[in-house]
């Protein structure tokens, strides 16, 4: 199989979930979650959790070519920035709910730190052979109809993503719903579409917003071009 693998050096909607699919959905959520400041007696240095490095590698794109497959080369180089930032990994261990805990809804009983770990090391539910990898099966597809923006299966790599929103969506946007529709590939998911303290949809809120600042920087703009 041909690889397409981008290097961060280069360079969202929201899921329903059910039994079978999470559906990405437009939302109105435009900030990302607050997390504890160190003063905050809830906080917890970033320098106490093991840091890994995670590759983002788009291992098959069906559907893309273009300004459409320029755009997810973009949204993988500066996801992959994100993601092995040291902002991203005090945002996420340090994580705030609307409850002003430090606790992330629909966690799968872990702790800020163990999430943290668990998306750093890379391991998908249905592809625990490749640590140290955000590996991306993508096919773009067509339903002007449809408010979905993205969805898949927990029993199949591909994500799949409706071409309706995606032509409209700035890289940044593409990164934060890679990295929500990731998290459900290591196996969260949400209650239900307004649950965003969750971990999908919290660390694609974190994934957006930081993105875009580096998007928007002098030095990322000549990266990108």
């Amino acid at each position: 199989m041909k690889k397409w693998i981008f290097s961060a050096a280069l360079v969202f909607g929201l899921s329903l979930t059910n039994t079978n699919t999470q559906n990405m959905m437009e939302h109105g959520h435009n900030l990302a979650p607050r997390a504890f400041k160190p003063s905050s007696a809830q906080y917890v240095h970033p320098d106490s959790v093991v840091t890994g490095h995670l590759s983002v590698k788009g291992m098959k794109l069906t559907g893309f070519a273009g300004t459409d497959l320029k755009k997810m080369q973009d949204a993988f180089a500066v996801l992959e920035q994100v993601v092995n930032s040291a902002e991203f990994k005090n945002k996420v261990i340090n994580f705030k709910n609307t409850k002003g805990e430090r606790k992330f809804a629909s966690n799968n009983g872990l702790s800020n730190e163990e999430i943290f770990e668990q998306f750093m090391e890379g391991r998908e539910t249905l592809q625990t052979n490749t640590p140290g990898e955000m590996n991306f099966f993508l096919k773009l597809y067509n339903n002007r109809w449809s408010r979905v923006v993205g969805w898949t299966t927990p029993d199949t790599n591909q994500i799949n993503i409706n071409r309706k929103f995606f032509r409209n969506y700035k890289a940044n946007e593409v990164a934060g719903n890679l990295a929500h529709e990731w998290t459900h590939k290591l196996g969260f998911g949400h209650a239900s579409a307004a649950e965003h303290d969750s971990v999908p949809y919290a660390v694609g809120y974190i994934v957006e917003e930081m993105a875009a600042k580096l998007i928007t920087s002098p030095t990322q703009k000549v990266a990108l071009r």
